[in-house]
């Protein structure tokens, strides 16, 4: 008797409340899936970029359940596939970005030099904007073998805008109209690689003080 007035009491009994599952805070901005750095044979980074945030058109990334192959098709490179690879997930998505990384070598024949350019200029070198004095360091990206010499010459086509130095020093002259030069990277080298890009200063709220160029 007293075994089934304990099985009717457990049949009466109330379940255990059921814990409900917290809800999950997910971050506002894409969490890349892959961190992809592309290098060259003695071992430079070429780019370096997450995915899916990006759009170089020869990168592709294919994804299969959990699984990704990244094959890249850079010019003057042998092309290369990078299989399975497995990226962690959670509730939102990727966990973290899984690291990438490609080792490319030239094609036969490939030039010595297969890119030069500025690089790293700040985004409102566009814009023209009414303070003095404003500095920036200019450097340039090569992808050529160690042996080639990574010296360039600096100009500016109007030092009346902007000076700059041997070094990648650009200085801006006090100016209270709207100016515009173009800053030139040449290869020591190679003369015939050239990158060029604008830069802006000036402006009717400038207050130039005195020594400095009044224009």
């Amino acid at each position: 008797m007293a075994l089934l007035s304990l099985l009717a009491v457990l049949a009466t009994a109330s379940p255990a409340p059921v814990t409900p599952r917290p809800q999950v805070m997910c971050p506002g901005v894409l969490r890349p899936a892959l961190d992809v750095i592309v290098k060259n044979e003695r071992g430079q980074v070429l780019s370096q970029f997450g995915w899916p945030v990006t759009d170089a058109g020869w990168l592709q990334v294919k994804k299969t359940g959990e699984r990704y192959t990244v094959t890249i098709n850079r010019r003057w490179y042998q092309p290369q596939t990078i299989p399975n690879i497995k990226v962690v997930q959670d509730d939102c998505g990727p966990a973290k970005p899984t690291r990438v990384v490609a080792r490319l070598q030239p094609v036969p024949g490939a030039p010595v030099i297969r890119e030069f350019r500025i690089v790293n200029v700040n985004s409102d070198n566009l814009m023209v904007v009414g303070y003095w004095p404003y500095f920036q360091r200019y450097t340039t990206f090569l992808d050529a073998p160690g042996s080639v010499n990574r010296e360039v010459v600096w100009t500016s086509s109007r030092p009346d805008v902007a000076t700059i130095d041997q070094i990648g020093l650009l200085r801006s002259v006090c100016n209270r109209e709207p100016e515009r030069t173009t800053i030139t990277a040449t290869l020591k080298a190679d003369p015939t690689q050239v990158s060029s890009t604008v830069f802006g200063r000036g402006g009717g709220g400038m207050v130039c003080p005195r020594g400095a160029v009044d224009r």
